[in-house]
Parts: C-alpha cells; sequence; structure tokens
C-alpha cells in the first residue's frame, strides 16, 4: 500500500467540517462578484459597418455560444486566458491528502449528463464530484488516488462517476508550502459560476513537481471548463505518472475527454478545454431590426438599409435546464457614409404659428448642386409648411442620395379663463375651471398651485377651493402650455345697520332689528360686549331696567361663511329717568337737576309735541311753545321770570300717546326759592 492512514488523522479531517462551514457562510455574505467568464450566455452582432455611397445592402454575422441539453457534450481547445483567479477562495482539504471536502452548496442549479444538481463535493486529487457514495466516510472521505493505465473514461467500475476530472492524479496538498484547495463563486445571474482551483499542488511522490489548474462550472449554459496551467514533467515511478482530464456520468458508461488526455503519463502547460452541452440545442437565435421584427434565425443575414444610421440586433435566448429563460443581445449599427450630410433640423413642436419654413441643410458640398424632392412634391431646398406632419426630404448629389424626416406639430395653445379676482366668505362650493375652450379638456395635463406652490395630486381640469389666496393654473396640450391666475380674497363688505342712536324709558318695550342687504346670514346679539345667549334672530326685543345707568350699547354681528359684519347702536336713560311729566321745576338761573320742564321722553314716544300751553292759576296763558322739548324754566312768553306758585299744562301731541292719549294736562310747581 501507498499510504497509512490511521483512524485518529480521519477524526481530525471531520473536526474541520465546523470550522469549514463557518467560513463558508461568510464566503457568501461578502462574496464579490467579478467579471462573468466566456462560457456565460453571450451573442456578439460583430463591429459596426460604414457603407459607402453606392453599396446599398451588407452580411452581417453574428456569433454566440451555442448549447445544448446535456446528454452529450462536445470537447474543444480553447485559449488558455483564466477567468478567475487561482488563489482567494474557501479552502478545503486543507494540509490533508486523499480526501474529499464536506458538500458544498451550489447556488444555482447546475446540469450534468441530464441529472440537476444543487451541490457538490471536491477530492484533493483534482476532482470535482456529485455523487456522494464514493466517498468511503464522507464527510472527509478517502479520496482515491490510485487507477490503472487501463482505466479509462467512461469507467463504470473503478474511475469516479458524476465526476469532473480536472486533472485527476495523485496529488499532495498536505506538503509544506503548498496551495491551497480553493473554490468560490462568481459572476451575478443568469451567469454565476463555481471556480474549483487546485494551485500549485505537488505531486505526492515527486513533491518538486506541481499541478495547477482550474474548473469552471456555469450557470445557465453548464459549459464546463477545464484550465490547466501547469503539469510538470511525468513522475513514472509514482502510479505510473497517470492522470485524466475530462468528465464521466452517473453509471460511468458515458464520458468525454480531450485528444490525448484520457488515463495517460502526460505533460501540459497553459492549455484550456471547454465541456459544451450539445445535446438538443437550447438556444433560438434571430435577427431583428430597431422595432423588435425578426429579420431572420441564420446567424448571417443580408441587410439593405433605408435610413441613413441603422440598427440591427443579434439575440439569443437561452433555456436553461430549470426551464429560466435568458435573453442576450448585442446591437450592431449600419451607417451609410455619404461625401455629404443632410439634415432637416430635427421635430419641431411650434405653438400658436400659422406656418413654418424647413430647409434641407446641407453640409460638404454647394447646396445648390444638389437636387431636392420632397414628400410634398416640391423641389426647392426650403419649403413651408402650414400643417402639421412628417416632412422628408430626398437630396442626392452624384452617385450620393441622402434622406431626412421631420416632424412638424403646428399647435395651439390652449386658451383658458379662471375669472376675474373677487372676494368670498366660502359660504358655498367653489370651483375654479381651468378647462381649455378650445380643446377636450381630456386632451390636457394641469397643474395647480396655491401662492406659489404646487398643490399635489391636484391634476384636474377643476379645482375647488377651500382657502384664499393666489391660485396658478398650468394647462398643457401637446408640447403648448398656458396659464392663468386668480386671486381670492375674504369680503370685507358685510354690511349691517340697527339705526341711530336713541333714548329709552325704563321698563318701555324696545325692538332692535338688524338690517342687512345679505341672505343667508345668521345674527348673534351682544349687549356691552357680553353675548347674548340664544338672541340669534334678526331682531331683538328688551326694556331698560328702572334704575341702569349710562349708555347701554347694543351690537349684532351677521356670518355668512368665513366673513363677519357688524353694528351697534347706543342707549341711554332720558333725563328725566322715571319718564313721567314733573310736577315741580325749580329753576335758579345755571345748569342743574330740574330746572326746566323735560318733555324730550313725550316728544320721542309721541313723535313730537305740537305745543306747550302754561296757564296760571288764574287761567290766563303765560306761555306757550309750538314744537316743544324742554325750553320752559319758567318764563313767560315776553321772557320774564314768573313767580314761584302753581301753574297749569297743556300739552298737545303728535300722535296719542300710550299713557297720556293725544294731550297731557296737569299742574306743576315752579319754586324759585328751592335753591
Amino acid at each position: 500500500m501507498k499510504k497509512d492512514y490511521t483512524f485518529g488523522m480521519l477524526q481530525v479531517f471531520r473536526s474541520f467540517k465546523t470550522a469549514f462551514f463557518s467560513i463558508f457562510f461568510l464566503f457568501f455574505v461578502s462574496n464579490v462578484a467579478i467579471a462573468q467568464g466566456p462560457g456565460c450566455p453571450n451573442v456578439d452582432a460583430g463591429p459596426d459597418i460604414e457603407l459607402d455611397c453606392g453599396i446599398d445592402c451588407v452580411d452581417l454575422t453574428a456569433s454566440f455560444l451555442q448549447t445544448g441539453e446535456t446528454t452529450s457534450y462536445e470537447v474543444t481547445s480553447i485559449d488558455y486566458a483564466p477567468p478567475f483567479p487561482f488563489t482567494g477562495g474557501t479552502p478545503v482539504s486543507a494540509n490533508t491528502d486523499d480526501v474529499w471536502s464536506p458538500i458544498i452548496p451550489i447556488p444555482f442549479d447546475f446540469c450534468f449528463f441530464g441529472e440537476t444538481y444543487s451541490e457538490m463535493i471536491i477530492g484533493s486529487n483534482g476532482v470535482v464530484a456529485f455523487d456522494f457514495t464514493q466517498s468511503d466516510t464522507q464527510p472527509l472521505g478517502f479520496c482515491q488516488w490510485s487507477f490503472e493505465p487501463n482505466e479509462t473514461i467512461p469507467d463504470p467500475v473503478e474511475l469516479f462517476r458524476t465526476t469532473i476530472f480536472g486533472a485527476y492524479m495523485d496529488i499532495n496538498p498536505a506538503v509544506a508550502g503548498s496551495g491551497q484547495i480553493n473554490f468560490e463563486v462568481f459572476g451575478e445571474a443568469p451567469c454565476r459560476t463555481m471556480v474549483i482551483n487546485f494551485p500549485e499542488v505537488p505531486y505526492f511522490s515527486c513533491t518538486n513537481l506541481i499541478m495547477t489548474s482550474q474548473i469552471v462550472m456555469y450557470e445557465t449554459t453548464n459549459v464546463i471548463e477545464v484550465y490547466i496551467e501547469e503539469r510538470s514533467d511525468q513522475c513514472p515511478t509514482w502510479n505510473d505518472g497517470l492522470a485524466i482530464i475530462g468528465i464521466q456520468n452517473q453509471d460511468g458508461t458515458v464520458g468525454f475527454t480531450p485528444p490525448d488526455r484520457n488515463t495517460g503519463n502526460w505533460q501540459a502547460n497553459e492549455e484550456a478545454w471547454r465541456f459544451t452541452p450539445n445535446g438538443t440545442s437550447n438556444v433560438m437565435f434571430s435577427w431583428l431590426d430597431a422595432q423588435g421584427n425578426v429579420l431572420g434565425t441564420d446567424t448571417t443575414i443580408n441587410v439593405c438599409p433605408d435610413d441613413q444610421v441603422s440598427e440591427y440586433t443579434a439575440q439569443a435566448v437561452y433555456t436553461n435546464c430549470n426551464g429560466d429563460v435568458i435573453t442576450e443581445t448585442d446591437t450592431v449599427t449600419v451607417t451609410k457614409i455619404a461625401n455629404f450630410t443632410l439634415d432637416l433640423g430635427g421635430d419641431q413642436s411650434l405653438c400658436d404659428v400659422a406656418s413654418y419654413d424647413i430647409t434641407a441643410d446641407v453640409q460638404g458640398i454647394d447646396p445648390s448642386l444638389a437636387t431636392y424632392l420632397w414628400n410634398t412634391g416640391e423641389t426647392t431646398q426650403t419649403i413651408t409648411v402650414t400643417q402639421s406632419g412628417t416632412y422628408s426630404c430626398e437630396v442626392t448629389y452624384e452617385d450620393c442620395t441622402l434622406t431626412d424626416s421631420a416632424l412638424i406639430e403646428l399647435n395651439e395653445s390652449p386658451i383658458i379663463d379662471l375669472g376675474d379676482d373677487f372676494g368670498t366668505c366660502f359660504d358655498g362650493t367653489i370651483i375654479l375651471d381651468a378647462s381649455p375652450s378650445n380643446f377636450d379638456p381630456a386632451e390636457a395635463t394641469y397643474e395647480w398651485s396655491l401662492n406659489g406652490i404646487v398643490l399635489s395630486g391636484e391634476t384636474s381640469p377643476t379645482l375647488v377651493v377651500i382657502e384664499v389666496g393666489t391660485y396658478s393654473v398650468f394647462v398643457t396640450v401637446g408640447t403648448c402650455t398656458s396659464n392663468d391666475t386668480i386671486v381670492i380674497t375674504p369680503r370685507t363688505d358685510l354690511e349691517v345697520s340697527l339705526g341711530d342712536d336713541f333714548k329709552s324709558c325704563p321698563n318701555e318695550p324696545q325692538t332692535l332689528t338688524a338690517e342687512t342687504s345679505e341672505t343667508d346670514v345668521t345674527f348673534q346679539w351682544l349687549l356691552n360686549e357680553e353675548v347674548l345667549e340664544g338672541e340669534t334672530g334678526n331682531t331683538l326685543e328688551f326694556m331698560l331696567e328702572e334704575g341702569v345707568m349710562g349708555i347701554q350699547t347694543y351690537t349684532v354681528i351677521i356670518t355668512k361663511g368665513d366673513c363677519t359684519g357688524s353694528d351697534e347702536i347706543d342707549i341711554e336713560t332720558y333725563d328725566i329717568g322715571n319718564c313721567v311729566i314733573s310736577q315741580g321745576i325749580s329753576p335758579n338761573g345755571s345748569p342743574g337737576f330740574n330746572d326746566e320742564l323735560d318733555l324730550e321722553f313725550l316728544s320721542d314716544r309721541a313723535g313730537g309735541i305740537l305745543q306747550l300751553q302754561i296757564f296760571n292759576r288764574l287761567g290766563g296763558l303765560v306761555y306757550q311753545k309750538s314744537n316743544y322739548l324742554n325750553e320752559w324754566v319758567g318764563q313767560s312768553d315776553d321772557g320774564n321770570e314768573l313767580p314761584t306758585g302753581t301753574y297749569f299744562y297743556v300739552i298737545d301731541l303728535a300722535s296719542e300717546d300710550s299713557v297720556y292719549g293725544m294731550q297731557a294736562t296737569g299742574w306743576i310747581y315752579l319754586n324759585r326759592d328751592a335753591n
């Protein structure tokens, strides 16, 4: 036997499992994708093409990675250019020999000989397997190192099944200073790659010789690549120096190897092999025009572009073994090269213009030497258009003809009117309407703002207004925009009137009426700025209580929506507080209390005093006054002071008084000695 493994060593191997999975978890969390490899789904439309004048057509040739189902494989030699680093991945079989790794998850579905796998194991002798039963004591079971020259792929008995050999030989990562076998996932879906590295691993017997290789497994295409950087000179003294590159199916009955790389003693330096599934094709190829129409399914097509610049897209649609569909595209641009250029100025969208001049701008030659043909039939360099439409011009000079077109839109701006500025009490619903009068409102877009701030979500032609401010709207139809602004303020003109101030007798019923031209208003009455609870009608009935002194101010407030108006009236008692005809006066020549016969209350109540007559006790008329108020202070008609004594009065009223009727009579004592 070549090697003597003890049970204790295998226990060490197994204890590695826990640490391995911790490292594996961190790897997936921190993995940084790098460039995808050449085995990814890909398509190349070829380089951009320039056509000289007079050449109307050209062949386009695309290439793509042709793959199929994994029932069989094509083995091809490819350039040695490892797409990924050999070091830096998660280590496995660290410092151990002839072992299998723990089970390693594959983060994508990988198809191999018709079956789908999501896990793998790595053998420290240069193999990757999907059949875990081959490991004697998996995990970290024994990975067989020996095989005979006659054991070649396919081999259902001695060689590993469901395995990638890359390259399989007796190497020993336990030698001090050897590179660490490792794996890593690169790229992004739909083309991630599982990369397994065997970097500078010494031969078991000839430890001065090394093997460095890389196995790459591709998502979606299921391509396998093997990169051999170095397999040093043969070591025929151990296991005949045998090595294998290849793949083998689940029961060992089907396998594929590169030429001269089946079981044998061979040397390699910077060589690479690709195993491409070539069963029933899983790729659909097509050429598409700029509008996505299929032009053909052959990789080479002939195109005759009409435009000066045309784009064509090569498309390869891959269907993975798990049913995922991945589409790869690449675009080639075909440009007609002439010795002059043509430009109609591009599309134009104009507002409120009746006509527009289009000029075929020709550069590089004398414009007068070219011929012009417009789609309108005109042959001048400049045409005037009065209708919207697409206009094209074909310009010919010598053997070259260029065509350009432009969409000209002659648009009308929307006509909108929010009306005049106004004041409001918001006593009803206020709606601003920006519907254009010359377009269907549904054709327009609307942007409302209040005091310069756009009202989010308000994109309708109408706007319900609930507060004062400056409202603006921008209305757009096509490329034309109009705007209007309206200022809405609170009304300050609500008017109400209670009439003139007046005097009142105590306990005399009075009625105040709030007169206003406004409708739908509410009323609230106040007395001396205190709210009179329950007084919410347009009239107020009241009486001044006896003993009330000074002015009593009654106020009414009318409310309409957010607006108010008010008026107030001052009411005071008469100087004759009890509102009765005095039975005595005591004039003394200076203003004071009870100096005159004050009948103001009676004049107000009866609508005026037609005449006052004063008689002495002998019946002689000593004083009379029409339209009397409070002028008698004890004088006669000629202005002389009347002596102290009792006098009699007759008062004729303008209307019937509730107390005295049409005429009041009685006596009054004139006392000149009282003061």
